[in-house]
């Protein structure tokens, strides 16, 4: 999935949590195969914010616009304070940040290859 700071920012994961081993502190791992414009994901857990990533080393080509979707593979990992997880209902948000700016699909970006949370 390809994500685009003016077009489809932020992406929302609700998650509920069924046991209480399920909370704590616990590290959110991003992994992406290709970026735009330094595009990074920041995520947001229950009103805590993460610190911004530094921006990717990486080739910087419209890859998705232009059809591909592999690049330079980063991994973002992100550790959750104990406490921010709840027993119901949490809400992660990923967000795309850059300090260069777009519009629409040339806008800074990430291909996403995976989100877990253990």
């Amino acid at each position: 999935m390809a994500q685009f700071k003016d077009v489809n920012d932020p992406t929302t994961i609700l998650w509920t949590a069924s046991s209480s081993s399920e909370i704590g502190a616990r590290t959110l791992r991003i992994r992406t195969t290709s970026a735009f414009a330094g595009g990074r994901p920041r995520v947001a857990v229950n009103g805590w914010t993460s610190d911004a990533p530094s921006a990717p080393t990486a080739v910087d080509s419209r890859g998705v616009t232009r059809g591909t979707w592999r690049g330079l593979n980063q991994v973002y990992d992100y550790t959750i304070p104990d406490g921010t997880l709840t027993a119901s209902e949490n809400t992660i948000s990923i967000t795309i940040i850059s300090g260069s700016s777009g519009d629409s699909f040339l806008s800074p970006n990430v291909v996403f290859d995976s989100v877990e949370l253990f």
